[in-house]
């Protein structure tokens, strides 16, 4: 309906429109290589001399036209695959309105350094995520994420070594921190805020998307410091993104009441196993790991 029947009909439908607009936002997905609508779009929005950006959801430049490769490449363009969905969208929105201040919380010229790191030609950002996109994160694809905070390390390990043993392939940080030297807590959770962009905490970011992806349930770890980490609000937001099962573990107790608005809706949703002593534990663990072997089985099934 949208294309019409002609050439003519399509311009008719859809020239008004991208005409009156200042930017076209181009998602880069498995479907828009077939789709004849983004074809006519982005050469119609070329051809206008439209600023075009490219949001990369997934990595399909081998699969797109050859017309389309050519009018995107040099097209800035935001990788929403390999990075953190919040800050990939921060970028986007800056790039189309920018800030005319930028909040007194962070250093302006590092805020604008960090906006303009994350636009790139759409050629070189294809050709730098292909060496990411073959990064293996760990050897078996994991089926269960972990989000926690340093503070229970040594329980969650002990959680984690249990699923293993279990049949199930988990991630948490855990083993990266320790091989960057952080032994007694979680990488992410150690991390200082310098005013400068980390590389190995990009990296992290980035395994942390793609393990949140591949698994099929996500076991949160409730502390009292857990319910006021970012760990906690990146983590739930990015499974409820992804669309996987929670299952909230609590690891001491923690009035629910304590955590931030937006954490506490999503785990009002949820109902939690209680691990907060030795006794619940023991009594308890078997509930984790039917809750995790009815998750894999429902993630597989999709």
């Amino acid at each position: 309906m949208k294309l019409g029947r002609s050439k003519e009909e399509f311009l008719q439908i859809n020239g008004p429109q991208i005409a009156m607009a200042t930017h076209v936002v181009v998602l880069m997905t498995d479907a828009m290589t077939t789709s004849p609508f983004i074809f006519h779009e982005v050469l119609f929005a070329d051809w206008l001399g439209k600023r075009i950006v490219t949001s990369m959801f997934k990595n399909v430049w081998n699969a797109m036209r050859f017309s389309l490769r050519a009018v995107l490449g040099e097209c800035q363009s935001v990788d929403f695959e390999t990075k953190m969905y919040a800050e990939s969208l921060d970028v986007l929105e800056h790039h189309i309105k920018p800030l005319r201040r930028v909040p007194g919380v962070v250093l302006e010229q590092t805020y604008l350094n960090k906006m303009a790191d994350g636009l790139k030609p759409l050629e070189h950002l294809v050709s730098s995520s292909n060496g990411v996109s073959a990064v293996a994160v760990s050897e078996e694809d994991p089926k269960v994420f972990i989000s926690y905070q340093w503070d229970m390390q040594s329980k969650v390990d002990e959680i984690r070594s249990l699923l293993e043993r279990s049949g199930f392939p988990c991630w948490a940080d855990i083993a990266m921190s320790q091989q960057r030297g952080h032994s007694s807590r979680s990488s992410r959770s150690s991390a200082t805020f310098t005013g400068q962009v980390d590389s190995a905490s990009d990296t992290l970011q980035g395994q942390i998307q793609r393990s949140m992806r591949l698994s099929s349930v996500v076991l949160c770890c409730i502390t009292p410091k857990y319910l006021q980490s970012d760990n906690c609000i990146k983590d739930l937001s990015l499974a409820e993104t992804f669309g996987k099962p929670i299952v909230p573990l609590l690891l001491r107790f923690t009035p629910f009441e304590s955590a931030p608005s937006q954490v506490r809706r999503i785990l009002l949703r949820h109902s939690y196993v209680d691990l907060s002593n030795e006794r619940l534990y023991k009594q308890n663990v078997g509930v984790v790991l039917d809750k995790v072997k009815k998750g894999v089985i429902q993630g597989s099934a999709r």
